[in-house]
């Protein structure tokens, strides 16, 4: 190998020592992360450090809130980019080899990055079955493109008297290929991930000798170094004041009226005997739902699946299992702006305008019912975060990130319409032209290629 390629090699392959075992006792677990720049994989890969473990990041260098290497030079970084297939997986294959010994493996997969089927099916051929577990961030968009959502999410019969919640076994597509496509139309980013599912399933069947797989449905994510920056605007938009109070549905603008479950936007739904159930009547909920999980909860499910205590309960685990991983308190905008208020400690509940088509940043999806925690608590045995503890940290957070990240800051009150900004801007010390340079990149998620 010429100096020019072996420079090549050095910028790509960084600081590799640390995969090195350290001599006598058992080693720390090897775990390989895709992505970990910013945000959820941020989170773990500081989780990781601690621990300690043996750390790889494979992304490709980009600078998030400062830094391109969150373990501060703690961990192994290959520079890869997922946009080229070929090259990616022969870089994984290489990163594998160098853990050394015999037979190197990773304990533990941590997928951040991957949209769709083509991104794992790159992975997995450069990783050849060589890993314990591959845990895939997921989301849960993949429901908005289920057979389910193809029916606008008409109640489904259950077996106790309460609204329907949101199964993992529900993510199933609809039979009927147009049905798919004007889903998929509708919603490409659910589509990709439920196709980078469906490819991780049927890849560790292909590769002999791989671990399991686990997808974790994330919804909304919240915590530190949010790229998205939108729980952090209606952090500002309360800390406005009742003058500008944040918008919220008027309720006399979206009472949905009783319709039958034949009324399904043209599509009739059959009763058992064929014909249209015209006499079962039911009344939407006036307000959707929104549901989030603690970036550091993702952090802390995956690191503990690194122990065997963490790990499925009774059973060795599917060859592909899925699980919903969120608070499990779910409100509706008026609460959650309630509990945010009180973690902010402002007035609560807070002022609110009821308009017809308020400025809102959550949900993502505006699914109707919630999603069920069932498998996560009773087959995973995690708990997560009060969602109030969730919001008090992130409020804390907030009011520390207008010194720290002035130019985020600013760019998350820009979000507001002018007079609430005016006044979130002027009351957290902020400047329109801040003197720090911006800290986060323009990406919007934690998914870095």
């Amino acid at each position: 190998m010429g100096r020019e390629a072996m420079d090549g090699e050095a910028r790509k392959f960084r600081n590799f020592e640390a995969l090195a075992a350290a001599d006598g006792g058992s080693p720390a677990p090897a775990v390989l992360v895709l992505g970990g720049s910013t945000f959820m994989g941020r989170a773990l890969v500081e989780r990781l450090v601690a621990r300690p473990a043996r750390l790889c990041v494979v992304n490709r260098g980009r600078t998030y809130w400062g830094t391109d290497d969150p373990s501060c030079g703690k961990a192994a970084r290959l520079m890869a980019d997922r946009r080229d297939a070929k090259a990616f997986a022969t870089a994984l294959d290489e990163a594998t080899r160098r853990l050394g010994g015999s037979a190197p493996r990773w304990d533990l997969v941590a997928d951040f990055s991957a949209f769709n089927g083509p991104d794992i099916r790159a992975a997995l051929d450069g990783l050849q079955g060589r890993f314990d577990r591959y845990v895939y961030i997921s989301s849960d968009s993949v429901y908005e493109v289920s057979a389910w959502a193809g029916e606008c999410w008409l109640p489904r019969p259950t077996a106790v008297p309460h609204a329907p919640l949101v199964v993992e076994g529900d993510s199933e597509r609809p039979a009927e290929g147009s049905r798919r496509r004007a889903l998929k139309r509708a919603d490409g980013y659910g589509d990709g991930k439920l196709e980078a599912e469906e490819a991780l399933a049927a890849g560790l069947a292909e590769h002999s000798g791989s671990g399991p797989g686990l997808a974790l449905r994330l919804p909304d994510v919240i915590g530190p170094f949010d790229d998205t920056l939108r729980l952090w605007a209606f952090w500002h938009w309360l800390q406005a004041g009742p003058q500008e109070p944040p918008q919220v549905h008027d309720p006399r603008s979206v009472k949905r009226p009783r319709r039958s479950l034949a009324e399904d936007g043209g599509r009739s739904r059959q009763a058992a005997d064929g014909k249209p159930s015209e006499e079962l009547l039911f009344e939407e909920p006036d307000t959707v739902p929104l549901t989030f999980v603690f970036s550091h909860d993702v952090a802390r499910f995956i690191d503990g699946l690194l122990d065997s205590a963490s790990a499925t309960a009774t059973a060795p685990p599917p060859s592909f299992d899925a699980v919903n991983l969120a608070c499990q308190e779910q409100p509706d905008l008026r609460g959650f702006l309630g509990l945010l208020a009180t973690a902010s400690g402002l007035q609560s509940p807070p002022r609110l305008a009821e308009v017809e088509k308020p400025r809102t940043f959550l949900p993502s999806v505006e699914r109707p019912w919630n999603l069920s925690c069932q498998r996560m608590l009773e087959v995973y045995r995690f708990t997560p975060t009060p969602l109030a503890d969730v919001l008090k940290s992130c409020a804390e957070w907030f009011a520390k990130g207008c010194d720290e990240f002035p130019r985020d800051a600013l760019r998350a009150a820009m979000k507001l319409p002018p007079a609430p900004r005016k006044l979130a801007i002027q009351r957290s010390g902020l400047t329109a032209t801040p003197s720090s340079s911006s800290s986060s990149a323009a990406s919007s998620s934690d998914a870095e290629p």
